[in-house]
């Protein structure tokens, strides 16, 4: 074998390991966030798991709870193929947070990919995956839960998938009754809705669009590029939220696009992180 091929073997072999890194190593974003109506606590959100559990640096659940979190929020698409749940499952039934885990469904708790077309799955389906999320979340549809946390009265509102029309913005818990508000949503699209609708919030947690996935030169690829990458201040919901998530859709790699464990300090001293 020649020096020049040997050299492109080698390259080839590192360029993968890149990808490989890229695809299977999470990076753990903390966000310190200093709130006056909001109680001292830790939330960890995760979204687009598309079936992936483990990771070269450990596995979900370690991951997480290394945090302690009073609370987790799950903002869709557990799965990429139906027979991936129970495992998936599985592993969030592994997580620990004080206040509960809170759950609202992705376009991926309506469908799943075989081969390369997608299908649809029937309302008896849809049924029976909700019994399995439900062993270990709290599913919200449409409707809002609140939490007790110290004096504060939090309350957490999940939408239906907007990827489908599905969502509706109504609440048996007024503005004033609740001292601060968490939004969560699959698809950052939830904006449109949010602003038509004259909703308000504290902290909207979106996900869906893995950050394009393939980044270059720091920019979003595909449909999704005019949506921003994790944290910016808005008007509506003080702070907008769009996770890179965990796993992959469609191609099974992630490039300059690492996955993705979004933490919340609030009112914590820095030196937690």
């Amino acid at each position: 074998m020649t020096g020049a091929a040997i050299v492109l073997l080698l390259s080839i072999a590192a360029g993968g390991m890149v990808f490989v890194c890229h695809t299977l190593y999470v990076q753990t974003t903390p966000v310190h966030l200093s709130h006056p109506r909001m109680p001292p606590s830790i939330f960890v959100h995760i979204t687009d798991l598309h079936g992936r559990t483990r990771f070269l640096n450990g596995t979900l659940h370690r991951l997480v709870n290394r945090w302690r979190p009073d609370m987790i929020f799950v903002t869709g698409d557990l799965t990429q193929k139906r027979d991936q749940l129970a495992n998936v499952i599985g592993e969030i039934a592994k997580l620990v947070a004080k206040h509960g885990i809170f759950f609202v469904p992705g376009n991926y708790e309506r469908e799943e990919m075989r081969g390369f077309q997608k299908r649809n799955y029937t309302g008896a389906d849809y049924e029976a995956s909700k019994k399995q999320w439900q062993t270990c979340m709290k599913v919200l549809e449409n409707e809002d839960s609140i939490v007790r946390i110290g004096d504060t009265r939090m309350r957490v509102y999940g939408f239906d998938n907007s990827t489908y029309g599905f969502e509706q913005y109504h609440t048996e818990v007024s503005d004033e009754q609740a001292d601060c508000t968490v939004l969560l949503a699959h698809s950052p699209s939830i904006i449109s809705f949010i602003r038509a609708n004259g909703v308000h919030a504290d902290l909207l947690l979106t996900g869906h669009t893995h950050g394009g996935q393939i980044r270059l030169l720091g920019k979003t690829m595909g449909p999704y590029r005019h949506f921003h990458v994790g944290i910016k201040k808005d008007d509506r919901v003080g702070l907008f939220a769009i996770s890179r998530g965990l796993g992959t859709s469609r191609i099974p790699l992630r490039f300059c696009c690492f996955p993705e464990i979004t933490v919340y300090l609030i009112n914590q001293q820095k030196s937690r992180a």
